[in-house]
């Protein structure tokens, strides 16, 4: 389904749930257990009176974790942030201004902002690198050496204008170049440490998607067909008898019934846990 489909309410009420479901432990990562799938799908339906499977939710995730890095650009070590009631930024045209004279992105912001930053802010602020001020992960290499090339330049620039006098057996000259080794050689650790933070982030990112991959597969897993299939290979099950459209009605009703169908390892066991669900023997009624 298309993401535009969703409403600011439904967004809001998606993640404060989201959020909810990690205070209490059943988002261990950048996981969520079925447990927190199921309640959320369920206390949603009975809000909205609409029934979405988990893929749903995981893109609007996916999606939202995006636009907000991309957000971030703006608000990247900015104090003072306001929010509407829609999660909106609301500040001051000079502030604006502001923004878009040190990054024109801004601009696009200022027309339309986007809603819901503030609920993003609090899932997503640790994603955004925070290794120099006003850089964050969308920005690159070409943002890092401009920063770190500029702060080289100013600092090989600086000369002490109040320098003791030399000791005996020194010079003025020999304690000036060592200054000036000193300050070439500071970019270079900033430089040093803000690729570091980068290279962490990245690492991060790619267990986060290394994750998304797992889980999606995992939910390819519940889809109708799939389990269907399954339930018609059972040793014994004879097609459209009295326990196999029991199970086949069962087993489309809510992903939560595929979700325990899946849970147990052996056909036995799937078959008992059918026959006690739908009130029917394999072989009843033939």
């Amino acid at each position: 389904m298309a993401d535009d489909k969703w409403t600011d309410e439904e967004v809001r009420y998606f993640f404060a749930l989201y959020a909810d479901e990690k205070k209490k432990g059943n988002r261990p990562r950048s996981d969520i257990n079925l447990a927190g799938r199921e309640f959320i799908i369920n206390k949603f339906e009975e809000k909205f009176a609409k029934r979405w499977i988990w893929d749903r939710f995981k893109n609007k995730v996916d999606i939202s974790r995006k636009a907000y890095i991309k957000f971030k650009n703006l608000t990247h070590n900015r104090t003072g942030l306001v929010y509407d009631a829609l999660g909106r930024l609301a500040m001051s045209e000079g502030w604006w201004d502001q923004r878009i004279a040190e990054w024109q992105g801004a601009r696009k912001y200022k027309i339309k902002v986007p809603p819901n930053m503030d609920l993003f802010e609090a899932e997503f602020g640790a994603v955004t690198v925070t290794g120099a001020e006003g850089w964050c992960a969308q920005q690159g290499e070409a943002s890092l050496d401009s920063r770190v090339d500029a702060e080289k330049n100013d600092e090989s620039d600086s000369v002490d204008t109040d320098m003791p006098a030399p000791r005996e057996g020194t010079s003025r000259a020999g304690s000036s170049k060592r200054k000036r080794k000193e300050c070439d050689q500071e970019p270079y650790v900033v430089r040093n440490a803000i690729l570091a933070e980068k290279n962490k982030i990245a690492k991060e990112m790619v267990e986060i998607m290394a994750e998304d991959r797992v889980l999606l597969q995992q939910d390819r897993k519940f889809r109708i067909d799939s389990v269907l299939e399954i339930l018609n290979k059972l040793p014994g099950v004879i097609m459209w008898s009295p326990f196999h459209i029991g199970a086949l009605n069962h087993l489309k009703a809510v992903e939560g019934n595929r979700m325990a169908f899946m849970s147990f390892s052996s056909d036995d066991d799937k078959i008992s846990y059918l026959e006690n669900m739908i009130g029917v023997k394999m072989y009843e009624g033939l």
